[in-house]
């Protein structure tokens, strides 16, 4: 499977925006994610072979080749919904489809997940769905919030 040929962007302007130009920012996945059905949401993840890189706990970049499988579990490591995606793609961006595909399946409580979640609209949804949301605190760089 190849990846789509997608028509050219026009290139942004870098720098500061000059006095009186508005400049209109594209939204998110996350937050196109928040108007969309379950079916939407898995259809708009990408599903190609292709490389995803993170930092290890060291520093070291790893990366691989392939696909990432997001898994949502229940106690005792019961899987409940999963999604193949790119391994490229963050695991935040696959938290609103494996949420609504595991709320069609059971009846749970809590959500629980590591601070890669930690976002006002991953938390919001999981509210909407009168569930808690148990979400480690991400400072990314506020040592306030640490």
């Amino acid at each position: 499977m190849r990846k789509n040929n997608k028509p050219p962007k026009q290139k942004k302007k870098r720098g500061r925006p000059r006095k009186g130009e508005v400049r209109i920012k594209e939204p998110t996945r996350l937050e196109r994610q928040q108007s969309m059905g379950t079916k939407e949401m898995l259809e708009e993840l990408p599903k190609v072979c292709d490389v995803g890189t993170k930092r290890n706990s060291k520093g070291y970049k790893k990366s691989w080749i392939g696909y990432k499988l997001h898994i949502d579990a229940a106690d005792g490591h019961i899987p409940i919904s999963c999604v193949l995606t790119s391994a490229s793609l963050h695991d935040s961006q696959a938290a609103l489809p494996l949420a609504e595909l595991t709320s069609q399946r059971v009846t749970n409580l809590y959500d629980l997940m590591d601070s890669a979640y930690d976002s006002p609209i991953i938390k919001q949804h999981s509210r909407s769905l009168e569930h808690v949301p148990i979400i480690d605190i991400n400072p990314r760089g506020n040592k306030k919030r640490k």
